[in-house]
């Protein structure tokens, strides 16, 4: 639905733990077309246009990551469009990161959180993706390798997901590799959809089904119980679903997908709902969130030092 193909696609549920399952993955080439999100430009991030602004950048990164600096205190809390850059699920004390920290993003598409890290301090930072035509080696050191996660050599502090694991055809294997690419004592992360409020609500028309690309589609439990049994302990979750679990669904609800001309154009000039609507649906992602039920998450897994 995302590029208005209109395939169809059957999915199982499990009855016992909730889980969705599509029931034969097909060739997914044609899904994965050069205008996906993820296989998009990696050079367009605003911040790096000119020198101040990567100035700016680097010295809120120090404040992000360390905590102590005034400057990129400042930085960080008067330029929002430098500082909602930086991942808020990286911003979690109990990683441990430093600029040094050997960190992998698995299913980056072209890199460009990659790129972003890099601007802000980061130092050693790899990629992999299955989709892209080849090898990426950008000018400022960062890699994006086309890669197989069985293909990649262990010895991460932080091995990342961001919203590339539901797209695994073997999910407890990829885990298992996971587990092997992390130092002991260190951690993946691992940010999904979650089978929740926006399922029941919306079924086939929620948008996080973007079938057929999610292959899984995990309930908090289910996912926690695939992540132990790979050897994880789980640390922490965090909801972090927005707003877009209910309008982008509304839009599919009517049959409009993202390419097409009504799809929300983000300045309300061809919104179907008003902008009180969206802001109601900004609080009532929030609260979702707060009692555990929104449509996407943050698990932080974390290797035994043994």
């Amino acid at each position: 639905m995302m590029f208005g193909t209109r395939d169809r696609f059957d999915y199982v549920e499990c009855a016992s733990c909730g889980t969705l399952q599509i029931v034969e993955i097909p060739n997914l080439s044609k899904y994965y077309p050069p205008e996906y999100y993820s296989l998009g430009n990696a050079e367009d991030i605003d911040f790096a246009a000119s020198f101040k602004r990567r100035l700016a950048a680097r010295f809120a990164g120090k404040y992000l990551v360390y905590g102590k600096d005034p400057i990129g205190k400042y930085v960080s809390e008067n330029r929002s469009w430098i500082h909602d850059h930086f991942p808020a699920s990286l911003r979690e004390e109990l990683l441990g990161l430093s600029f040094d920290s050997a960190i992998l993003d698995f299913g980056c598409g072209g890199g460009r959180l990659l790129r972003v890290l890099r601007y802000f301090g980061f130092r050693n930072l790899t990629g992999a993706d299955a989709f892209i035509d080849s090898d990426i080696v950008y000018p400022d050191g960062v890699r994006v390798l086309k890669r197989d996660l069985a293909q990649i050599d262990a010895g991460f502090d932080l091995v990342m997901f961001h919203h590339s694991f539901e797209h695994l055809p073997v999910p407890r294997t990829s885990l298992a590799e996971a587990f092997r690419l992390v130092k002991p004592g260190k951690f993946c992360l691992i940010r999904i959809p979650v089978v929740n409020t926006a399922w029941e609500e919306y079924g086939i028309d929620w948008v996080q089904l973007d079938a057929p690309r999610h292959l899984f589609l995990y309930t908090e439990k289910s996912f926690s119980t695939i992540a132990r049994d790979a050897g994880f302990e789980l640390r922490k979750i965090v909801y972090d679903s927005t707003e877009f679990q209910f309008w982008a669904s509304e839009y599919y609800k009517r049959d409009i997908a993202m390419n097409e001309p009504e799809w929300f154009d983000q300045n309300f000039d061809n919104a179907i709902f008003t902008r009180e609507q969206f802001e109601n649906w900004k609080r009532e992602a929030e609260r979702l969130n707060n009692a555990g039920l929104g449509d996407q998450a943050c698990f932080y897994l974390q290797r035994s030092e043994s």
